[in-house]
């Protein structure tokens, strides 16, 4: 089973992605928040989002870093990765570019088996890549869950790539 997934086809730019690394990334988000906020609109713009990470940043500027006993304890404490955690799919497929005639996303699982979604569907969807904090072994690296729940008790697995029509 490869730990990485391929992003190609009507793409301006084939990228690979290596799930084991997302556990790292500041875009991740625990999956049982995802479950609890469906069906929710999603109001919050780009603009607000902006401005709270302007407001982080001017947070910690002014009142400086924490003190070192605090930081040790904080480290042990992000050592216990627990839990489900997700990524959402639509920043990679915007880095990698659809073609301006590009309708759908092509999942290539294992299997030899395709399943297709609309590339709106797309845009939508969730990568669960760790359960348990652990990164998914089997039926992975990553589980595939529609934006909107429809699947959540049974997500597309065994991914091995995605092709953009």
């Amino acid at each position: 089973m490869a730990n990485v997934i391929t992003v190609n086809g009507n793409v301006k730019f084939p990228i690979t992605l290596d799930p084991s690394v997302w556990i790292f990334d500041d875009r991740k988000f625990k999956m049982e928040d995802f479950f609890a906020n469906l069906g929710e609109e999603k109001t919050e713009s780009h603009e607000d989002e902006l401005m709270k990470i302007g407001q982080r940043w001017d947070r910690e500027l002014t009142e400086g870093v924490i003190p070192t006993k605090q930081s040790e304890k904080l480290f042990v404490e992000k050592k216990k990765i627990v839990g489900d955690y997700g990524m959402n799919l639509q920043p990679f497929i915007k880095n990698a570019e659809p073609g301006s005639d590009a309708s759908r996303l092509v999942c290539c699982l294992q299997n030899g088996e395709e399943v297709p979604l609309s590339l709106d569907e797309a845009y939508d969807a969730v990568l669960c890549f760790a359960i348990d904090g652990k990164p998914i072994r089997e039926d992975g690296p990553v589980h595939l869950y529609y934006g909107d729940g429809r699947n959540m008790d049974n997500p597309i697995r065994g991914i091995i790539g995605f092709t953009i029509e």
